[in-house]
């Protein structure tokens, strides 16, 4: 899910500086939201990473992330549910490959551990 080099590109093309792609901390955001809420039922000890300053952060930083993005695809209502499911019907996407490739190929570092 993640390149190598964790989101993290130079190509003076872009930028003439470092850059980090998005979606990549976008992805690392949601996987600390994940950890940290593991982490909660399991009742384990928060690394720094998990500190609830950096989740509350990650939160805000998705919930201005999905309101950008803002998703056009159309759902349908399951009526058993009396709301969506968000499964089962084709959408619309970007190729998330494609961008692996190119932020790959761009990478700052050999970095792939995620943080």
């Amino acid at each position: 899910m993640f390149p190598r080099g964790r989101g993290f590109i130079e190509n003076p093309a872009v930028s003439p500086k470092p850059m980090g792609v998005a979606v990549f901390h976008q992805l690392h955001c949601l996987d600390a939201i994940r950890r940290s809420y593991y982490a909660a039922i399991d009742g384990v000890e928060l690394n720094h990473h998990l500190a609830p300053g950096h989740v509350r952060h990650c939160i805000d930083y998705l919930r201005q992330s999905l309101m950008c993005a803002a998703d056009t695809n159309l759902e349908p209502i399951d009526p058993e549910l009396g709301g969506v499911t968000g499964f089962g019907n084709p959408r619309k996407c970007r190729d998330i490959i494609a961008l692996i490739k190119w932020t790959d190929k761009w990478r700052s570092h050999d970095q792939s551990t995620i943080l």
